[in-house]
């Protein structure tokens, strides 16, 4: 078993490439301060990725999951004619072919059936840190072509980018996968709609989990809450137009989070919300913006962020008088001295290096808040 930090994993999908790793790998974060896990199974073969799932399927699980997702009516005649001819499969790849056979599909589909699923499952995992375990004598022997048996990380890469951008096109109303729908108004939905409704939103399960409950895809999924929510549907958060949340709850201090990730900033606010205001912020010119209008005890600033990085970011807060003595904890996935002292240098209060435990978190914050708030 190996440990990996947040944003990490696809540096150990780049390695199973090099090693032509055949088998299956199951991966496990923790994706809440409070430590809640999320565990998901990728297969390889040959070094590349094949299929993600909650877990290994067997071949006639992964056939009707094909036909469903096909939506071909004869699937199930099919899975019958090829029980007959193979009534204990040992091969996943023999199992399909005889469909391809059969003219159902052709490798090409299951190619890009699975390069989506595999996109979806791996982004409920890149933002976590987590373990990740192998099993060489998985039987799981899926892939596509022996030229192309598979996908790398290259391969993904590029969509895993347009998904990302297709995520932060449906914010502020769905902030991110991990967001938690609620029904407002099931008695004007349609009876598809209402029937899903009914069975898996519950207030309690994230998008994620349900996505992966019904085999679908994460991000087609919360399109289509999206469209529910401009309806009145349903809820998945804040549903106002400025990319700045802000709380309006007086009585508690306010902390200012500012990080370009949306995961990063679900985890704060579930981790701190109940003690602190938690307002965010995913970029420079918002933060700045907020500081002037609101009474903020304590910023979290992530280094690492598009067009001005926290750093700079410090250094301009600094610059400015009423601002001087804010304490500013500089959150950042880069460890060591080096890192630090860039950020004392730039004026930050104190330093923590993702990922963070809440109790941690909160010690820090306390510490720094209590100097400032006057009572």
């Amino acid at each position: 078993m190996q440990e990996f930090k947040s944003e990490q994993l696809p540096y150990f999908i780049d390695n199973l490439k090099l090693q032509k790793f055949s088998g299956a790998a199951s991966i496990q974060v923790k994706v809440s301060p409070q430590g809640q896990l999320r565990e998901r199974t990728v297969t390889f073969y040959e070094g590349c990725a094949t299929y993600a799932g909650a877990g290994l399927m067997t071949a006639r699980e992964l056939a009707v999951l094909l036909g469903r997702s096909f939506k071909l009516q004869v699937m199930a005649s099919a899975i019958q004619l090829a029980n007959k001819k193979m009534p204990h499969p040992d091969s996943i790849r023999d199992y399909l072919d005889l469909f391809v056979r059969l003219d159902l599909f052709q490798w090409q589909d299951v190619k890009t059936f699975m390069e989506t699923k595999l996109l979806s499952n791996l982004e409920q995992l890149i933002p976590y840190e987590g373990t990740i375990s192998f099993a060489p004598d998985a039987p799981f022997d899926l892939y596509y072509s022996q030229s192309q048996p598979g996908f790398s990380w290259s391969d993904l890469r590029p969509v895993y980018d347009q998904r990302q951008q297709q995520w932060a096109a449906l914010k502020p109303v769905i902030p991110s996968f991990e967001a938690i729908p609620q029904v407002l108004k099931s008695d004007q939905a349609d009876a598809v709609v209402a029937k899903h409704l009914q069975q898996w939103v519950d207030g309690q399960n994230a998008i994620a989990d349900i996505a992966t409950a019904i085999e679908k895809d994460q991000l087609k999924l919360a399109q289509l809450y999206y469209k529910w929510a401009k309806k009145g549907l349903i809820t998945c958060g804040s549903s106002a137009q400025d990319p700045v949340e802000i709380s309006n709850d007086l009585e508690r201090p306010i902390v200012l989070s500012v990080d370009d990730s949306s995961v990063v900033q679900t985890m704060i606010k579930r981790a701190i919300s109940d003690r602190y205001q938690v307002v965010l912020a995913n970029n420079a010119v918002d933060a700045l913006n907020i500081l002037n209008r609101q009474k903020v005890s304590l910023m979290l600033l992530d280094v690492t962020m598009p067009d001005i990085d926290g750093l700079e970011l410090c250094r301009t807060i600094r610059s400015i008088g009423k601002f001087r003595d804010l304490p500013v904890i500089m959150l950042t996935a880069k460890d060591g001295m080096f890192n630090k002292i860039k950020g004392q240098m730039a004026g930050s209060t104190y330093y923590l290096t993702k990922p963070i435990e809440r109790e941690k978190m909160l010690e820090v914050i306390d510490k720094y808040v209590l100097k400032t708030v006057k009572f």
